[in-house]
């Protein structure tokens, strides 16, 4: 009774961080929206505006699946139903999620220090650009490890299903290394 209370209200709170979150959303792409219209009528249209106001677009798309991937994994599914490849897949997308905006940051970090000419403040967006594609490299190795793993153990799974062979029935690379069966040298060690 209190685990299903306390299971009920963890998901009350998950549904209100997503509320919070989709509001977040809506109100980065109405700013978003407002930069973008402000520097069209006010003459200020430039590539700085532009990819200010695109990168407030593109950061509330990225919330906004934040928001649905918490919904998802937290309200909707049962999280202990989850298959490897299920996870591997929530996993990724998340990661993605945040891979795109640490870029984007970093992008406009760039082009706000060059339009500026103030080339000593792109030590930051630089290493945020860097802590992306480490944060690409590492989810890429992750995949790469895991999808080898489930295919190990797939392969592991499909030796035990096979049923055991009596000893003189082994598979060829099974056998012995002289290809002698193991009574062939008792054989030849036991008196006469």
């Amino acid at each position: 009774m209190i685990e299903r209370a306390f299971d009920g209200l963890a998901r009350l709170l998950f549904v209100l961080v997503a509320l919070a979150l989709f509001t977040l959303a809506i109100s980065l792409v109405a700013s978003g929206a407002w930069e973008l219209v402000r520097g069209a009528f006010g003459g200020e249209i430039g590539i700085y505006n532009l990819m200010n106001g695109v990168g407030l677009l593109i950061v509330s798309l990225a919330i906004a699946d934040v928001a649905k991937f918490v919904v998802e994994e937290n309200v909707i599914r049962e999280r202990e139903l989850r298959s490897p490849a299920e996870a591997l897949r929530s996993l990724t997308k998340f990661m993605t999620i945040i891979i795109i905006a640490l870029s984007l940051e970093g992008v406009v970090g760039i082009f706000e220090a060059g339009r500026e000419k103030q080339f000593d403040q792109m030590i930051y967006p630089t290493l945020v650009m860097a802590a992306a594609i480490s944060a690409l490299v590492a989810l890429g190795a992750f995949q790469f490890l895991s999808r080898r793993s489930q295919r190990e153990a797939a392969a592991g799974a499909d030796d035990a299903d096979r049923p055991t062979s009596s000893p003189g029935s082994m598979a060829p690379d099974e056998r012995r290394p002289d290809s002698r069966p193991a009574h062939a040298d008792r054989r030849a060690t036991e008196p006469r």
